[in-house]
């Protein structure tokens, strides 16, 4: 009779599950690396623009200034079918003048011009321009050139030295930098903008050189708190005085400048959604974790949803239509609250470019037309105001009192949903999303067969959020 132990038994478990994660590790490794073609191609495309625009600055007076290749591609962090090129142009701070009049962009704007080449104006801190060639964006952003520890003049500032630090700290570790970045990315939480409110390219980047590889930042995800992430190179803070300080569910000190969060940006969804992600990694490593697209599952059922579909504002940063976009989901959900309807989810999605969705699940699309309304306690000096108030109202049915307290049965303002948001989305104060507001469509759902009055991508979109599950639950 053969006897088998159980700790050989886990043994071996063990044996299969490294084995496992390794063989998917190495194949997302290859996966999330460059070409040597598309490498050469992406450096030979900036390099052209370098020179070109070394040489238009020169002609135009410039002086004592680099223009250099910056963020991912500096860094060879970046991955494949990226087609987003930083080149920096940094200045002496006796320049800071010319960025914040513009005149540096209009000199920037006359060499595209007389390049011919493609060119859009958009804006963080301060404006820059976007270049347009072949199928490469290139931004193009001018700096003040800073030192270690020095205050930045502008957010771009501190950009370069960003870099240096990475470069000089990274080493070999190119890999496993892409490896979280595209888990981040399938996930939905990689990008530092509005719209996502997550891990920043130079975040993963950080996480990398803090923990060692991607295995281990991993896991330490898998084991961060919910409440409070805190990590800090420069040893400048205990972590009380950090969370009191930067108020974040993700605290990273920024190596470069010690009074900045480089984890400002994660939202404490996108902290959740990296823990939960990563715990489901670590049980069940697979390769879909590091790919960009995934089989979508559709709903079988769906939840009573009112769908804005709207005009995306032309000549608008996307921060800031998302800034406008958060703002008014903000007050929509608040204020439809107070108005009776009990949303379950709500969530806007857009291209970026010529439509944004408003999606919003709820309870029930319509309340019924009346309302029972609380009125004070019968002993409050509030009650003969109350009393006062309905009394000879007509459509009031009461008051009365119930318990201790009067109350009335009184027609709601608004029982359909759509007409409440059309009232609610014109008291919000919205420079940017006003005309698309005003624009919007409203679409209603209520079974699976009226997400046939969508496009696909819309549709797509909107089965995503009906169905709700992310898509690497298995």
């Amino acid at each position: 009779m053969t006897i088998i132990r159980g700790g050989f038994i886990n043994s071996l478990l063990v044996i299969i599950y490294i084995v496992n994660i390794e063989e998917v590790l190495l194949e997302a490794a290859r996966i999330v690396t460059p070409s040597p073609e598309e490498k050469a191609r992406v450096i030979n495309t900036a390099n052209e623009v370098i020179k070109l625009l070394v040489n238009g600055l020169l002609r135009r007076g410039y002086r004592d200034f680099n223009v250099t290749i910056q963020g991912s591609i500096a860094k060879d962090t970046w991955l494949p079918g990226d087609r987003d090129i930083d080149i920096f142009i940094i200045l002496p701070r006796d320049y800071i003048n010319k960025i914040k009049d513009g005149s540096i962009i209009n000199d920037l704007i006359s060499i595209a011009i007389e390049s011919n080449i493609n060119w859009s104006i958009r804006y963080a801190q301060h404006p820059y321009i976007q270049l347009l060639i072949n199928d490469f964006e290139i931004d193009v952003v001018p700096c003040i050139r800073i030192n270690p520890g020095e205050k930045p003049l502008t957010a771009a500032d501190r950009t370069p030295l960003h870099t240096e630090f990475v470069n000089s700290r990274l080493g070999q570790r190119t890999t496993d930098v892409r490896l979280l970045k595209a888990f981040f990315k399938s996930v939905g939480i990689y990008g530092a903008e509005i719209r996502v409110q997550g891990f920043s390219g130079y975040v993963s980047e950080l996480l990398i050189i803090y923990y060692g590889s991607f295995l281990n930042t991993i896991k330490a995800i898998s084991n961060w708190p919910t409440r409070h992430v805190f990590i800090d190179m420069t040893g400048t803070y205990n972590e009380r005085d950090a969370i009191r300080r930067f108020k974040s569910p993700v605290i990273i000190i920024d190596p470069v400048d010690p009074n900045r969060n480089a984890a400002a940006s994660i939202s404490r969804d996108a902290l959740a959604t990296a823990i939960a992600a990563s715990r489901e990694f670590l049980r069940n490593p697979r390769i879909d974790f590091f790919m960009r697209v995934h089989k979508a599952v559709k709903p079988t059922w769906v939840l009573p949803t009112v769908v804005m579909r709207m005009p995306y504002p032309g000549n608008t940063s996307p921060d800031i239509v998302w800034g406008e976009i958060r703002k008014f989901m903000s007050s929509l959900n608040k204020n439809l609250r107070k108005l009776d309807f009990e949303i379950i989810r709500s969530m806007a999605w857009s291209d970026d470019k010529s439509m944004i969705l408003i999606m919003i699940s709820l309870s029930e699309l319509e309340l019924p037309p009346y309302e029972l309304h609380e009125g004070p306690p019968v002993n409050s000096n509030a009650a003969e105001g109350f009393i006062s108030k309905y009394i000879n109202d007509p459509s009031i049915i009461g008051p009365f009192i119930r318990g201790s307290r009067w109350f009335v049965v009184r027609r709601r303002r608004f029982y359909d949903v759509v007409d409440a948001i059309k009232h609610l989305s014109s008291t919000v104060s919205l420079k940017h999303l006003r005309d698309s507001l005003n624009n919007a469509q409203y679409i209603k759902i209520r079974s699976i067969g009226d997400l046939n009055n969508f496009e696909q991508n819309e549709r797509a979109a909107i089965e995503e959020f009906l169905w709700s599950r992310p898509w690497w639950l298995v």
